[in-house]
């Protein structure tokens, strides 16, 4: 019977080792990053930006095919700090990343 727990406690371990190896585990997502300018982006794009218009835009954008969408980042600064603007072909801004991840 001492045996038969030994066992068990050894094949719970094991379960619980093998689980914690494959949550560690990350898929790669290779995505394309394309490069235009700010006046190549589209009018909505545009638009969008003008409320950051005491801010300075840089002029190098980049984007990527998002599903159906093309997504824009925009790197504004005012300032002493700056940060990206994430900003779909709709003219939507959909995220800001300030590089504290």
């Amino acid at each position: 019977m001492k045996g038969f727990k030994v066992i068990i406690m050894l094949f719970v371990f094991a379960l619980f080792s093998a689980q914690g190896s494959y949550a560690q585990e990350q898929k790669e997502s290779k995505k394309e990053v394309y490069k235009t300018t700010k006046e190549k982006t589209p009018v909505k794009v545009k638009e969008s930006l003008k409320d950051y218009s005491n801010y300075k835009i840089a002029n190098e954008v980049t984007y990527v095919n998002n599903k159906d969408l093309k997504v824009y980042k925009f790197k504004v600064e005012k300032g002493s700090w700056s940060h990206y603007l994430l900003i779909n072909e709709k003219g939507k801004i959909i995220g800001i990343e300030t590089g504290e991840h």
